[in-house]
């Protein structure tokens, strides 16, 4: 079901959404604003949008003299710095496809990323000297260190030329292997098509004005970073503020001193965000909307966040699949004093995007009644596929619908609740316990930080129901405490077996809790 119309800032309207490429978007840009700053360093060194181009040109070269064709695949593996987003940009007007490489990955798993994509080169710049070793032991492929002392020197070529009439949209720009629930990341393939789309609907959803000032708080190297965040600012013609290293009194100090206009805050800070801007509200009065988005967390912290930023808050649900951008999200008014009820959920679907609910065969549920199933999504920003998985890609797209593998409702307004990962269902004696609804319901004992629910192999029940809880320091969480809590407020099916108490729960590279690790230290 679509959505009524997300609001924008103003400015951000009359940009007209004709960009088929993200190379046509990016040149347009640079066309419409050259002296306009793309990218700024911390310590305020900028990057106009004709020197991005130009230096995207010289990269593109030298990619081209290393063997690089249109389509080959390139492996990133570079810090947050303006020469990755040039290298972004360099593929994209080239034709050359972007293999971003998590920047917490070990060489091991960097070296599946490689194999799988079949990656033509790897770039790469502030890697221990062992990993790269440890890496070319594992696969062989060209690499090129871009790092400082580096003598690797792109030059410009003036036989070659770029412009948005040399790539298609259909073309792939990006392989983005997701986080891999369960076993082996598998390549989303991004075309030039979805993520200029994607850009352009993120620009609406995030409600940004032209020329938007963006903190860029997540790493480059997670996939849904550049296509969501850098290539929707480059849409309004807007600037891109590398943070460098910081923290959340850092990140409010950045806002004040760069105008800030728009940031995104993952889910471990959004308590410490919402304290620091409470303590200091002159130093953030320049931002528009600040998105929270990735992994659920209690809406009870999100309604403290409200409480502290207002409407500005934006409460979203994206995949890699989708572009690495939102599929719903809430509007000004879902945020309003009153509305807080609607941050359980994620909002409504976005401009262009169709959200159902399905049984698991994929028949469809009736909406009034709020049944749970299976989310499918219809959108022009959709993957192309997973690379070299015709059998998982004709699963997951049917009829120009994606499923998602999240389990949630859609009420009758067309808010959607995020309930559960497919995946992540226990069943125990036949019945459906939802780990995120126990995690909930622990989450309310005084002194429980954090908690994290998993279903473990049971020889009679098939599985049992297990909690790994984080306590706060100074609190004295029993086993007992959790137990009465659960026995209390849930059926009897749905308490856990086993409590364990650890000092901090793993999370995958894109900071979400990761329950298949959770499981993996349980065994």
């Amino acid at each position: 079901m679509n959505s009524e119309s997300t609001p924008t800032c103003e400015g951000a309207e009359d940009i007209a959404d004709a960009f088929g490429t993200v190379a046509a978007l990016i040149l347009s840009a640079a066309a419409n604003r050259p002296r306009g700053v793309a990218i700024r360093d911390a310590d305020g060194a900028e990057v106009t949008y004709e020197q991005m181009v130009s230096a995207a040109r010289r990269i593109a070269n030298g990619l081209r003299a290393q063997g690089m064709a249109v389509g080959g695949r390139v492996a990133v593996w570079l810090p947050d710095t303006s020469g990755h987003i040039e290298m972004y940009v360099a593929c994209a007007i080239a034709g050359f496809v972007v293999v971003p490489i998590n920047a917490r990955y070990t060489a091991y798993e960097a070296a599946h990323i490689v194999s799988d994509s079949t990656a033509a080169l790897l770039v790469h710049a502030d890697r221990p000297p062992g990993e790269i070793t440890a890496l070319a032991g594992l696969v062989s492929v060209p690499m090129i260190d871009l790092g400082p002392g580096s003598d690797v020197v792109f030059k410009e070529h003036p036989a070659l030329e770029f412009s948005s009439h040399r790539v298609q949209p259909n073309m792939p720009f990006i392989i983005g292997y997701t986080s891999g629930t369960t076993g082996k990341p598998k390549g989303a393939v991004l075309t030039q098509s979805s993520v200029a789309k994607l850009a352009q609907m993120n620009a609406r959803s995030y409600r940004l004005r032209r020329g938007s000032v963006a903190l860029l708080t997540g790493s480059m190297s997670f996939v849904a970073v550049v296509p969501a965040h850098v290539i929707s600012h480059f849409h309004v013609q807007g600037t891109i503020v590398l943070p460098g290293a910081w923290d959340v009194p850092r990140m409010i100090d950045l806002i004040d001193a760069h105008d800030v206009t728009f940031t995104y805050v993952p889910s471990p800070l959004v308590l410490e965000f919402a304290d620091e801007a409470a303590s200091r509200p002159d130093a953030w009065k320049t931002l528009e909307s600040i998105l929270h988005s990735a992994s659920k967390i209690p809406p009870a912290s999100l309604a403290r966040l409200a409480d502290v930023v207002g409407t500005r808050l934006i409460e979203g649900w994206g995949m890699t699949e989708h572009s690495g951008g939102l599929m719903s999200a809430t509007s000004i008014a879902d945020v309003a004093p009153g509305q807080y009820r609607r941050l359980t959920g994620v909002g409504r679907a976005v401009d262009e995007v169709d959200i159902d609910v399905r049984a698991t065969d994929g028949s469809p549920i009736d909406h009034d009644g709020e049944a749970l199933g299976e989310l499918w999504i219809r959108s022009p920003a959709l993957f192309k596929g997973y690379w070299e998985l015709p059998e998982a890609s004709a699963n997951a797209l049917q009829d120009g619908w994606f499923r998602t593998g999240d389990l949630g409702t859609i009420d009758p307004g067309g808010y959607v609740v995020i309930v559960e990962r497919r995946s992540d269902l226990i069943v125990s004696g036949g019945m459906n316990v939802y780990p995120s609804e126990v995690e909930e319901c622990i989450a309310e004992i005084p002194g429980v930080r954090e908690v994290a629910v998993v279903g473990m192999p049971h020889p009679r029940w098939g599985h049992a129901v297990v909690a790994v809880v984080v306590s706060e320091p100074e609190a004295h969480v029993t086993v007992e405490d959790v137990l009465t809590q659960c026995r209390a407020h849930l059926a009897s099916f749905k308490k856990p077996t086993r409590v364990e108490f650890v000092g901090a729960l793993p999370r995958t590279t894109s900071l979400k809790v990761s329950r298949n690790a959770v499981r993996e230290a349980l065994r």
